[in-house]
């Protein structure tokens, strides 16, 4: 079933999917039509308050999935319950749709259940929505959310991870030509990281962001750094293409070579 994955991608910073009605939705979706009409048959058209939380774990993915196409600011509403809610299947979900239809209230929102939440995952999929919202959406106080946790050795690698992840998306010099020092530093000092996650996105932040003053550092990361990071390629070969990025090239498409860990 194509709904049930999430397919996690660098998208173009910028870019904002205009939200679409259900037939557009069908007509662009072809092979999710039977997922969509099943819940229409469940009630998706009245869809009341808590109406995920009483479909299983498949069919609340599909229809996670399906509130990011139709964007409404009450589905984003519904999103954010199920983002700081108790079903840890669904959070990844609903932050990927989140990501695209989220308005600035819930963004506020987002960065309340940060202030709370303990929980790795959580905050991971919360960050992941931070990491890809509209360019409408981003303040001065999500880049600082991003920069504060990138830089917290006590968070989660995969947390810090994602908020590097972040900061390139947002810091990019055609967004943000007056780059943030604190955001700079921390980028920086993430190359040298102990953890392979880490310096490979700080990597892809340092180059998507063209920091100059990291070509030394990313020189002797694609010389000497083979680690591969689960589900992408080495650090050495992202520090290539961060090379090469700030060069004003274009980096070769890469294939995600399977981790050498079993």
């Amino acid at each position: 079933m194509p709904l049930v994955e999430v397919v996690r991608c660098i998208r173009i910073p910028g870019i904002y999917l205009e939200s679409m009605n259900l037939e557009e939705v069908k007509q662009q979706f072809p092979e999710s039509v039977r997922d969509i009409e099943i819940l229409e048959r469940l009630g998706f058209a009245s869809r009341k308050t808590g109406w995920i939380d009483d479909l299983d774990l498949e069919k609340a993915i599909a229809a996670c999935w399906l509130l990011g196409k139709i964007g409404s600011d009450r589905d984003a509403d519904a999103l954010i319950r199920v983002l700081s809610g108790q079903r840890r299947d669904l959070w990844m979900h609903a932050a990927t749709s989140l990501s695209v239809i989220a308005t600035q209230r819930h963004v506020s929102l987002l960065l309340s259940i940060l202030e709370t939440s303990s929980n790795s995952e959580q905050r991971e999929s919360v960050v992941y929505a931070l990491s890809f919202l509209s360019d409408s959406s981003i303040t001065p106080e999500v880049i600082g959310v991003l920069t504060e946790i990138a830089a917290n050795p006590l968070e989660a690698t995969a947390v810090r991870a994602q908020a590097l992840e972040g900061l390139g998306n947002h810091l990019s010099p055609e967004l943000a030509p007056h780059l943030d020092q604190k955001a700079l530093t921390v980028m920086l000092e993430a190359l040298d990281d102990a953890e392979a996650a880490i310096r490979f996105w700080a990597c892809f932040a340092v180059g998507r962001c063209k920091i100059e003053a990291a070509l030394p550092k990313l020189q002797r990361l694609a010389q000497t750094d083979k680690t591969l990071v689960e589900g992408w390629w080495s650090v050495g070969e992202e520090a290539e293409d961060a090379i090469t990025f700030i060069n004003g090239g274009e980096p070769p498409p890469r294939e995600p070579r399977p981790s050498l860990v079993s």
